[in-house]
């Protein structure tokens, strides 16, 4: 049995990465959350993260010998791809995958500016907040790449309305940037609005998106704009 361990849903970026790919393609697992700053974390992430951090996937009993741990988001998406071969964790053509693959990994490993200065709150809105020129940079960036991968890769497959026609990782791993736009509303192109769109009611996404709601926890390092709007 697969365990992914995760963080608070309405702050964890990371955490939802993986959530969504498994959720999405019908994979079987059990959620075991354990919330930031909270006396849960502090006793248990040791036992269950080797980096201290989240998200983690097992597949097994925790902490078994036997048992395999992955951490890292994309690590995470690369297991599964290996041993769920048949749910199309990546695009089935080549072309598409190594793209889609690339861009995963851009994302994983850039955009900087926007993460910190835009940070996924999924419970506020604080319209307007957090744009500098370097966000700017790395909004047009991301709106290029989703342009190139929907033209090339995603449109003429006529399978659906993400990145690579069907949702798949690269869609989940930039989902947690759409949430940071619904967040944030920084000016963006009709093409980037129809696939943001597209993002936030995939069902896997709305399952997120009403647990996140849910909560109440408060992160302070999450939360730089509280009182500067009135969240909704």
């Amino acid at each position: 049995m697969l365990t992914l361990v995760i963080g608070n849903k309405n702050y964890s970026s990371w955490s939802m990465r993986p959530w969504l790919i498994l959720h999405a393609l019908n994979i079987p697992f059990q959620e075991v959350m354990l919330k930031f700053h909270s006396a849960e974390w502090d006793a248990r992430i040791a036992h269950y993260s080797p980096s201290k951090l989240v998200p983690v996937l097992w597949d097994g009993e925790i902490g078994g010998g036997d048992s395999i741990c992955v951490w890292e988001s994309t690590a995470i998406y690369e297991y599964l791809a290996d041993r769920f071969c048949d749910k199309q964790v990546w695009p089935a053509e080549a072309k598409a995958r190594a793209f889609a693959r690339a861009m995963a990994a851009e994302m994983h490993a850039g955009f900087r500016p926007l993460r910190t200065a835009m940070p996924m709150n999924i419970r506020a809105r604080f319209p307007g907040l957090g744009m500098n020129a370097d966000v700017a940079k790395n909004i047009a960036r991301i709106e290029a790449l989703w342009r190139e991968a929907r033209e090339r890769f995603g449109q003429p497959s006529g399978s659906g309305p993400f990145l690579f026609g069907a949702f798949s990782a690269a869609d989940a791993m930039f989902a947690p940037v759409v949430m940071r736009f619904m967040t944030y509303s920084p000016t963006l192109a009709s093409d980037t609005e129809s696939y943001c769109t597209a993002v936030r009611t995939h069902q896997s996404v709305v399952a997120w998106q009403t647990d996140a709601l849910a909560e109440t926890e408060f992160v302070a390092e999450d939360e730089p704009y509280v009182g500067t709007l009135t969240q909704k």
